[in-house]
This record gives structure tokens, C-alpha cells and sequence, in this order.
């Protein structure tokens, strides 16, 4: 069950812990002011992605200027994505990491850094587990084991992060496309409003 997490002050070493794991995850915005740029909390949804694909849908986090906007996006990784690993961060935290208090963001970081590392570290055991020979299946009347190979699940896990990736690709692209197509109506329609004016003054 998760549950508000007191997150506490970070030493010069735990800070410096996390930039540095921040700094090894490639992201889609440069890193140049961090207490800045984690604001908005997309590019937390983007280090989670990387440890747990299926549990963040970028175009949920779109990159925001606005607190609501902002507050938005936290929210939507406290309810759904924070949850599902175990915790969730309180409304003052959140308020804190918007209005870019010292420590704020990092406090944050470091909990996702433990919280995700857990993750990856029980999915490994969840991997051995599979590796063990399954149940005793009969062909040709004699008695077969067969074997669940860390090949052949890595290489599904990877056909289903490409569906999913291309499944957002495709998002993406139809949301440009309905927003050029609404643009290019209201440019059609500007020149109709204008051409409109030209006739009414007599010129051609």
C-alpha cells in the first residue's frame, strides 16, 4: 500500500549521489539548472520510463510553464505512477519542487533513485525465478522440461517496449497532426476574412 513519504534533508554525498545518477540517464531536455528544469516533472516521468516502461505514458507530462500545468503532471505521477512503486509525496512536496525551493527536487530524486533501484533489483529475482525449469510438459509419450531462457524473455521484453515506444510515436505525430490541421483552418480563415474586406472596399 502506498503512503505519503517524510522525505528528509540530503548531506553535500547524497546530493551529489544523485546528480550523478541523473547525469548517466539520457533525457529528451539538456540538464542546465536541475532545480529548474524537474520542475514540471516530465523528466522525472522520463527517468522512470527508462526503468519501467509500461508504467509512464510520456505524452502525459507535457513540458509546462504554468503551477497548474505543473501541478498537473506531479499529480498525475503521485496518482499513477508513484503509487504503483509504493509511495507517494505529499501536496507540500510537490508545492515545494514547483516553486523551486533548495533541496526540493533532490529530496524527490533520491527517493525515485531508491524506489526504482528496488524495482529493478526485484525484477531480477522475478527473472531467476523464470529461469528455473517449468512444469514437466508430456510429448511423443515421453516426459519433457522445458526452459524459460534469459534470451528469450529479454528479447520479448524488448518487442514490447518497441510496440509500446511506436504506440506513443504515433500519439505524438496524430497530436501534431490535429493541431497543424486547426492551424491551417485558422489561416484559411483569416483570408477568407480579409479577402472578404477587399471585396467589400471594391478592390480585386
Amino acid at each position: 500500500m502506498s503512503k505519503f513519504v517524510q522525505l528528509t534533508e540530503l548531506d553535500e554525498d547524497e546530493i551529489q549521489a544523485v546528480y550523478e545518477w541523473v547525469d548517466e540517464i539520457p533525457l529528451s531536455r539538456p540538464k542546465r539548472n536541475i532545480t529548474r528544469d524537474f520542475a514540471d516533472g516530465a523528466m522525472v516521468a522520463e527517468i522512470i520510463k527508462q526503468y519501467h516502461p509500461k508504467l509512464v505514458e510520456i505524452h502525459n507530462y507535457p513540458l509546462a510553464h504554468s503551477n497548474q500545468q505543473k501541478t498537473n503532471n506531479w499529480n498525475i505521477l503521485n496518482t499513477k505512477v508513484f503509487k504503483k512503486l509504493g509511495f507517494q509525496i505529499s501536496r507540500n512536496d510537490i508545492e515545494q519542487v514547483i516553486n523551486c525551493a533548495p533541496q526540493s527536487i533532490e529530496r524527490v530524486l533520491k527517493l525515485v533513485k531508491q524506489k526504482v533501484e528496488e524495482y529493478v533489483e526485484s525484477k531480477g529475482e522475478e527473472q531467476r525465478i523464470e529461469e528455473k525449469p517449468m512444469p514437466m510438459q508430456k510429448k511423443g509419450g515421453k516426459v519433457a522440461e522445458i526452459k524459460s531462457t534469459p534470451q528469450a524473455n529479454s528479447a520479448l521484453k524488448e518487442k514490447e517496449q518497441v510496440i509500446q515506444e511506436l504506440k506513443e510515436t504515433i500519439e505524438i505525430m496524430e497530436s501534431k497532426i490535429n493541431k497543424l490541421e486547426q492551424l491551417v483552418k485558422l489561416k484559411d480563415s483569416k483570408i477568407q476574412i480579409l479577402t472578404n474586406k477587399l471585396n467589400a472596399a471594391g478592390i480585386t
